[in-house]
């Protein structure tokens, strides 16, 4: 029996036994697809579409100009609250009140910024892009600066390459916290009286960031650093310039204000408008000089 057994065993090993062959793969093209998206090929396509689209040349330089107007009856400012140095920070007992929201008379609306975000990350030093107005003053030095414990800039604006002198025209000192954003740097200096520090960016934020001084905690201000030139900040009508802007290309803008934060339901040239998260897409022609009057309901502020 144990060699009848043995023998059998030889023999299945002799002959071998039948090697499994898979069946042909069969390719579902539909699964293809999905894929692709689901490992990123998807993604870039898209990616590439979107780089076709970014090598768009700008054909020349319009000007971009309008007014922020409010609808309705502004909220009071609040007054806020001066616990120290009164001789300096509030001189003859006078009311500092709150620049969150500042509308003039005639319903403009102060501080509102515009500025660049699209269609890409801006090309600095592009001739095509930047105007030569905006390239010389490309690493330039601007004052912020506080005076009687108020800023005296409410909405400042700045490029990424740029510096800010930040000063102290007070008798008193000031820690200047500038709180940065993104690849804007933060810096908390304690600035003597009648001095400065130097707030270097190095890069931009994608939105406003705010600046205070924990000496004198009512004082509040912000700032947006971009690497373009692009920003306007409204004046205390609420009106706003953007001179030598790229034109024959579509650009994308983004809103903001302090109170409101980005601007979305508005009224522009007395059409009802979404800006989807604050963002205005606009197309200008070479040579155009466009003007936008823009209302903002009261609503949009909050109480």
């Amino acid at each position: 029996m144990r060699k009848a057994m043995l023998l059998v065993s030889l023999l299945a090993i002799g002959g071998g036994c039948a090697r499994y062959v898979p069946p042909a793969e069969r390719v579902n093209a539909t699964n293809v697809v999905s894929l692709k998206k689901a490992f990123g090929s998807g993604a870039a396509e898209s990616a590439t579409s979107s780089g076709a689209a970014a090598m768009a040349e700008p054909t020349g330089w319009a000007t971009l100009t309008g007014t922020f107007k409010l609808n309705g009856t502004p909220p009071k400012p609040t007054p806020l609250q001066v616990t120290k140095d009164h001789e300096v920070c509030a001189p003859g007992g006078k009311q500092v009140l709150s620049e969150e929201l500042v509308v003039d008379s005639t319903g403009g609306i102060k501080d509102v910024v515009i500025y660049l975000v699209g269609p890409g990350k801006f090309p600095v030093g592009d001739p095509k892009w930047e105007h030569p107005d905006y390239a010389a003053a490309v690493s330039a030095t601007l004052d912020f600066d506080q005076k009687n414990c108020v800023f005296l800039t409410h909405m400042f604006a700045m490029r990424s390459k740029q510096k800010a002198k930040v000063l102290n025209s007070d008798t008193v000192p000031h820690n200047t916290n500038i709180q940065g954003g993104n690849k804007a740097a933060s810096i908390n200096p304690m600035i003597p009286a009648q001095s400065y520090a130097t707030y270097d960016p190095g890069g931009e934020a994608s939105e406003p960031f705010g600046v205070s001084c924990s000496i004198h905690p009512w004082m509040s201000s912000r700032m947006i650093v971009r690497d373009s030139p692009y920003v306007a900040v409204t004046k205390p009508d609420g009106s706003f310039e953007i001179a030598n802007v790229p034109s024959g290309v579509p650009l994308e803008f983004r809103v903001w204000q302090e109170k409101a934060k980005f601007i979305q339901d508005v009224t522009v040239d007395g059409t009802a408008t979404k800006w989807k998260s604050g963002r205005m897409k606009i197309t200008l022609q070479p040579g155009e000089q466009k003007a936008m009057k823009v209302v903002v309901d009261v609503g949009a502020f909050g109480k």
